[in-house]
């Protein structure tokens, strides 16, 4: 069974300090471990090829873009659309918009992963 206090989070960003763009328009990925009781590392980045293109996306790109991340519990964004959020979610993957800093936001992913784990 996995350790639900260490877990791997992939965060769509430009630059490595904010996250600042669309699920599906993301050419990379910053992938951070945290751990519930020490707090995040830098691990990776994972680069891509965007899923959405001129508004839409095929269904066998989105797929593969959710493909990318089945070792991480949560993936975040400035926006993730109904079809990448439901493409994550059948893998078991949890995707948040929360368009702010990276430190900002794995706090949040932190402290939303412990409070899941008082009633799991």
């Amino acid at each position: 069974m996995a350790d639900k206090n260490s877990y791997k989070v992939a965060v769509a960003s430009t630059d490595g300090k904010n996250i600042d763009v669309h699920y599906g328009k993301a050419d990379k990925f910053f992938i951070y471990q945290i751990d519930d009781e020490a707090g995040f590392d830098f691990i990776e980045v994972r680069n891509t090829k965007p899923a959405c293109f001129g508004g839409g996306h095929l269904v066998a790109e989105m797929e593969r873009s959710t493909s990318q991340f089945t070792d991480c519990r949560y993936v975040v964004a400035a926006r993730i659309g109904s079809g990448a959020a439901a493409s994550l979610a059948a893998k078991g993957i949890s995707g948040m918009e929360l368009p702010e800093t990276i430190d900002d936001a794995l706090i949040k992913v932190q402290k939303y992963n412990q409070i899941q784990g008082l009633f799991g």
